[in-house]
């Protein structure tokens, strides 16, 4: 039961927990809540004290004194649970404040929209709410906390709901437009509301009806960044790259330090002018040194530009923050590998962990080693890497078997393979690449039993259906058991180029060659490839166009003057040498 006692001291501990928690991020030392005692509340105010539950009071004890020592952490855990449990608005602000200092978006949604029910006439709940959902791209869930903001006068950011919107299905824009429009009905002259609806006839392609809308809200709010940078883009989307970039020029020198401003700016520059684009960065990195992302592009800008010691330099500072790093070892590797400094360039690519550059800086640190050491050691060095990155083992494994079969040595592939495969038993993509390298010997029984121990575990495996119905239509007499495989490939990737290649072929097989060359028509006109041009020309060959025929395989071979099915499919029809 709770005593008179804890009453007294938990009223006070929530107002003194209130009054400290209005900082956007606890100091380094929290400021202190004083000793728990009586607060006498104005008459204007009264404070009533709040009946909690003594295991309440006791965790609030807790968590402000984990507060005190700086175990932010601790303190969260407790405050967001009372939070919940006593529906206190005190508590409420503070654990949604200590959330956003720690960037626990999770609890700070959570706290936040309880903070909002609570106390409904706080403006800062239902922003905080709406921008978080907004990020977490639940725009319906976000609009009426929105809406509660411009209703009690202030300011919603309608144009990122409008934005997260164009994200989501047909229904939920339809719902934000919607609302939308009913918001510009009561605010028609709201700067936001009006720059949302310009993005949203944006996504629409109407492109003159949202720049009328935007420029609208610049006539009356000539630095609104926002709406400026909407109308940028919308006229680079209308083909008036000058005029975008010119009225961009002159906000940038109107508002020098609008980041957002200068960026969409410089991103502009990149597709005319480099070197401007180049200093642009530059002005932004030193508005904000310590942003890996503007500083990385930079370096990139700067290699491309031909100030190699400049990026040279922008690449090891983000080495020295610890930001972007595999980044930076690949890039530099690149530049180490312009100077010739190849040992300094594979330091470089090793050192790129695994992400988007990672199979990148393998084939650079593959060709430098293929070029410097020969075949062992460019295979000594990706057998070393499949150890110290076991997790990429099976894309190495494929890696290193397509290296071999390209240097035309692929019994080595197969072998390679076979152990991949000891190691990674009934891996799909390591029976899928065994399969092609058995169909390319001629054994069928080997690609089948591959491919079918794909299908075991994946009936709905789209490329190991098509590669048996292939195989089975190219080097059997079982093109109807081959037309059922591609045909439920086709079912599951009906617009794949290589599925109706193999459509049309084992129709070719069939005898149905009018239906044979639809199929590989629209898988021509898909892929520009030189095997689906080489079937493509045999079945017009057949039926009686061997103009149109010549005509695909010149065109082809203008492409790819090497292409051996190519080569042997208008050697064996025409008799002659291409």
């Amino acid at each position: 039961m709770t005593t008179p006692r804890s009453r007294l001291v938990i009223a006070a501990l929530s107002t003194a927990l209130l009054a400290a928690g209005c900082a956007t991020a606890p100091p380094a030392k929290p400021p202190s809540t004083g000793s728990p005692r009586v607060v006498s509340a104005s008459p204007e105010e009264p404070r009533p004290a709040r009946p909690f539950p003594e295991a309440s009071f006791a965790d609030l004890l807790v968590a402000e004194f984990a507060l005190r020592r700086g175990h932010y952490e601790q303190a969260l855990a407790h405050y967001a649970e009372q939070a919940a449990a006593t529906r206190d608005v005190g508590v409420t602000v503070r654990a949604t404040r200590l959330a956003q200092f720690l960037g626990d978006d999770a609890t700070t949604l959570e706290t936040a929209r309880l903070w909002a029910e609570l106390d409904p006439a706080s403006l800062e709940a239902s922003q905080l709410t709406a921008a978080l959902l907004t990020r977490r791209q639940r725009p319906l869930e976000a609009l009426p906390y929105m809406i509660a903001v411009q209703q009690g006068g202030g300011s919603g950011n309608f144009a990122a709901l409008a934005a997260a919107a164009l994200e989501q299905p047909e229904a939920v824009r339809q719902g934000i437009e919607s609302a939308l429009d009913q918001q510009l009905e009561q605010f028609p002259e709201e700067a936001e509301l009006v720059a949302a609806k310009a993005l949203m006839l944006q996504h629409q392609g109407r492109l003159d009806e949202a720049l009328q809308r935007v420029r609208k809200v610049l006539q009356r709010e000539p630095g609104n960044i926002h709406s400026a940078i909407i109308e940028a883009r919308l006229l680079q989307q209308l083909d008036r790259g000058d005029e975008a970039r010119q009225r961009l020029e002159q906000l940038v020198e109107e508002y020098p330090d609008s980041r957002r401003l200068r960026l969409q700016y410089a991103r502009l520059l990149m597709a005319t002018d480099l070197e401007a684009a180049r200093e642009q960065f530059e002005h932004l990195v030193q508005q904000s040194p310590h942003d890996p992302d503007l500083r990385l592009s930079l370096a990139l800008l700067s290699q491309e530009t031909g100030h190699s010691d400049e990026a040279q330099r922008h690449l090891q500072m983000l080495l020295q923050l610890g930001q972007r790093t595999s980044e930076a070892h690949f890039y530099l590797g690149q530049l180490a590998e312009q100077s010739q400094q190849v040992r300094k360039a594979l330091a470089h690519y090793r050192a790129v962990g695994p992400g988007q550059e990672f199979f990148a800086a393998i084939g650079r640190s593959t060709g430098l080693l293929l070029r410097h050491g020969g075949l062992d050691s460019a295979r000594s060095y990706l057998s070393e890497t499949r150890a110290n990155h076991p997790e990429q083992a099976v894309r190495l494994y494929q890696f290193e078997s397509e290296l071999l079969q390209q240097r035309h040595l692929a019994d080595q592939a197969l072998e390679l393979l076979n152990e991949a495969l000891e190691h990674h038993p009934n891996q799909a993509g390591l029976l899928y690449a065994r399969s092609l390298l058995s169909e390319q010997r001629g054994d069928v029984e080997a690609v089948e039993r591959d491919l079918r121990s794909i299908l075991d575990r994946e009936p709905d495996h789209s490329a190991a259906l098509n590669a048996l119905g292939y195989t089975l239509a190219n080097l059997t007499d079982r093109h109807r058991e081959a037309r059922q495989l591609i045909r439920r490939a086709l079912e599951l990737e009906p617009d794949e180029p290589a599925i109706l290649d193999s459509m049309g072929w084992v129709e070719y097989r069939l005898g149905n060659l009018e239906r044979a060359r639809d199929y590989l028509e629209q898988a021509h006109e898909r892929l520009k490839d030189e095997e689906v041009a080489a079937h493509l020309g045999e079945v017009l060959w057949q039926l009686g166009e061997q103009d149109r025929a010549r005509e695909v395989w010149r065109e082809a071979l203008r492409r790819d003057p090497n292409g051996p099915t190519l080569l042997e499919t208008i050697q064996r029809l025409t008799g002659e040498a291409p």
